[in-house]
């Protein structure tokens, strides 16, 4: 299959923050950087309005969906990141940057990144536990 085909199978970033947001904040809304849980929703991300910005009324920081998770400051696509976590266990580095269309430096920079972090990371514990349909 050619590397478009493939990308027909690729969520798209609305929905896959929607399965982000529902592993990351099942338990109310965390702050990542003091762990308070006196966060207020503050708007959408204005390049991308689909990801929610929130204050922490305890350490007055500002942050969104994706601080201090794997996904963040990445140039690959969520559902491209997405797929590639999904995909770690049954295909290649070599075939996951074919299908994806993407260098195999990048692929295999963003897979060592997600095995390293796979042990400690909670969000991506639960993502690659996950039964994807």
């Amino acid at each position: 299959m050619s590397a478009e085909v493939y990308k027909l199978f690729i969520p798209e970033d609305k929905e896959c923050i929607k399965v982000i947001r529902k592993v990351r904040w099942s338990n109310g809304y965390i702050c990542p950087y003091c762990g308070s849980k006196d966060v207020i929703l503050k708007g959408k991300e204005r390049k991308r309005p689909y990801i929610q910005r929130y204050k922490c009324n305890s350490c007055k920081r500002h942050f969104n969906d994706l601080t201090k998770t794997i996904f963040s400051k990445k140039r690959m696509s969520l559902g491209e990141m997405l797929y590639i976590i999904k995909n770690l266990k049954n295909s290649s580095i070599n075939q996951i940057s074919e299908e994806l269309g993407r260098d195999y430096r990048t692929i295999h920079s963003f897979a060592k990144e997600v095995m390293e972090l796979s042990k400690k990371d909670n969000l991506l514990k639960k993502l690659l536990k996950m039964s994807w349909r």
